[in-house]
């Protein structure tokens, strides 16, 4: 075998691999992005625009790039900007096409709508450049706006999708976030205060915990939901000038909301004042000036009963660490143990697989209907001598009892009580039946061999 001969060939044949490479992928990328270069308007990079000016008849809208991601308005004056609708605006300016020119040195605008145009963008770039695009009538086709730069009479045309994209009003460029928050998890405290009640919620690790107007566990899930609530909530619109905060109801507020930011090192408040119409509220974040109309979820979550800000769980074992299981009901007593993966019987049969594990998830995700921390005599639940009692083990440790009583009108349900706390519950029917259950209904059904015929 020649193997000069073909180490000389390999060598070609990379060679010219890398020769269609480069020409013909690498060159038509090149050639892609100046041809995308060539269509475009204005020869302006996003990150190169420090201040827009949006000018309509008889209107101009102006804001100024501060730092790396904050805007202000500039005209008019005195109002937060929303930084991503600013941004928005950067990144369509400097991606505007420009398509076939129509007419060079064009003597009368008139016939392009160019001589007023409805929107006239103007730019200027951090170099000191300054830029202008007017946007005029359409084409017959409706498909392209007549479009010219700066003092240039020469007419091109654009896609209409450009106009739409600079048609704005204040309110479509200004912050609309009804409080500012940078993460949930950033909110190690609340607190809600509305006339005389008053709702304190504090974290603690990864848990959540009521400390008034009790002091008990609370619940994470609508704790944390209130926050994103909060966090993701947009105005819905802004009050009129004449509106003022002792009008809206805001100066004092009907309810303040106080989150305590712990990375920041500060408090975030929300001030809600009365409702000018159905299912809406005034509202201002105490760090601005502007009085907002919000919708009703906010307030309504914070206005909520003490009983849906706690932890609502029948227990607080982890299912995983249960591996004796005793079920007393008079003559029908009997448990179970854990062999492996199996829940079996001291005589070795094994139990229905999904009903156990339905008992285990009860402990960690079944939640009591109603709770009586001071509850009366234990006889007056019928838990003195409960109907059914449940034992959970780990090993000889005894993890805790849960004890059934008499059956409860208002709410529905069974009253309950765990030996880990010493509150009463009640707890639903479906709770109740997982637990009260006979043997013979757990053990699996053996299919065993077919009689003979």
């Amino acid at each position: 075998m020649n193997f000069k001969g073909t180490t000389a060939l390999l060598v070609v044949f990379v060679g010219l691999g890398g020769y269609v490479y480069f020409t013909e992928f690498r060159g038509r990328e090149a050639r892609e992005q100046e041809e995308s270069a060539k269509k475009k308007a204005l020869q302006v990079e996003q990150n190169n625009i420090v201040e827009i000016s949006l000018l309509y008849p008889g209107t101009t809208i102006t804001g100024v790039k501060k730092g790396e991601k904050q805007w202000e308005f500039t005209n008019p004056a005195g109002i937060d900007a929303d930084a991503e609708e600013w941004d928005r605006l950067a990144s369509n300016l400097a991606g505007i096409e420009r398509e076939q020119t129509v007419a060079e040195n064009a003597a009368d605008l008139t016939a392009f709508g160019l001589d007023n145009p409805p929107i006239k963008i103007a730019a200027k770039l951090s170099d000191g450049r300054a830029v202008e695009l007017a946007l005029g009538a359409e084409n017959p086709g409706k498909t392209f706006n007549y479009a010219k730069l700066g003092d240039s009479s020469d007419v091109f045309l654009t896609p209409t999708s450009w106009k739409g994209l600079f048609t704005k009003t204040v309110n479509d460029l200004r912050d609309k976030k009804v409080i500012r928050l940078e993460a949930d998890t950033d909110i190690d405290a609340i607190r809600i205060v509305e006339g005389a009640r008053e709702l304190e919620l504090q974290k603690s690790g990864e848990d959540w915990l009521v400390k008034k107007p009790l002091d008990v566990p609370g619940d994470p899930t609508e704790i944390v939901s209130l926050v994103s609530s909060m966090r993701f909530a947009q105005v819905s619109s802004f009050a009129e000038p004449a509106i003022t905060a002792r009008t809206a109801g805001l100066d004092p507020p009907v309810m303040r909301i106080t989150l305590h930011d712990a990375k920041a090192q500060a408090d975030r408040v929300l001030l809600i004042g009365r409702s000018p119409e159905p299912d809406k509220y005034y509202a201002r974040d105490a760090s601005r000036d502007a009085i907002m109309i919000i919708e009703k979820e906010v307030p309504d979550k914070a206005r909520r009963p003490i009983f849906d800000w706690r932890d609502k769980r029948i227990s607080r074992i982890q299912p995983a660490g249960v591996d004796d299981v005793a079920i007393e009901a008079g003559p029908d007593s009997f448990s179970f143990k854990k062999d492996g993966t199996d829940w079996k019987l001291p005589d070795g049969r094994k139990l229905q697989w999904d009903k156990v594990t339905s008992m285990m998830t009860s402990l960690e995700f079944d939640k009591a209907s109603d709770i009586m921390d001071s509850p009366r005599a234990l006889s007056s639940y019928g838990l003195d001598k409960p109907k059914l009692l449940v034992i959970f083990r780990q090993g000889t440790n005894e993890l805790a009892r849960f004890a059934f009583g008499a059956d409860s009108r208002q709410p529905d349900g069974v009253y309950f009580k765990t030996s880990e706390k010493p509150a009463v519950a009640v707890v639903s029917r479906e709770t109740f039946n997982k637990f009260n259950v006979k043997v013979d209904a757990l053990v699996e059904q053996s299919t065993g061999a077919p009689s003979a015929p």
